[in-house]
């Protein structure tokens, strides 16, 4: 072999190293960016969910209390019903007893 052949194999060699070694460079680089990217992606997921979450909460706390008062204003009807009208609500109770008895005994 010739000396020259000896030094385009080296260069080639070279060349193909630093080639390699360039790949590697972009490879981490490339890493490293989906990397950020995805941080970034994860923290505007969390800070969307966080807000709906809030959004959800505050209008869970609304519809709790229009429920709480919905139920005590039904509570204090039936309760003044009961009160102004005794007998019939006597009545009333009596005859679902003996409903909700009779559909239970045929099982």
């Amino acid at each position: 072999m010739s000396l020259f052949k000896r030094e385009d194999q080296q260069a080639r060699a070279d060349r193909i190293r630093d080639d390699l070694h360039d790949i590697g460079e972009q490879g981490q680089a490339l890493g490293r960016d989906l990397r950020d990217d995805a941080q970034d992606a994860i923290e505007e997921a969390r800070i969307k969910s966080e807000e709906q979450y809030s959004r959800m909460a505050v209008d869970a706390r609304r519809r709790n209390r229009r429920f709480k008062r919905s139920a005590n204003q039904s509570l204090n009807n039936c309760d003044r019903y009961v009160r102004e009208h005794p007998w019939s609500s006597i009545g009333v109770a009596t005859l679902t007893g003996a409903i909700v008895g009779l559909l239970i005994s045929r099982r």
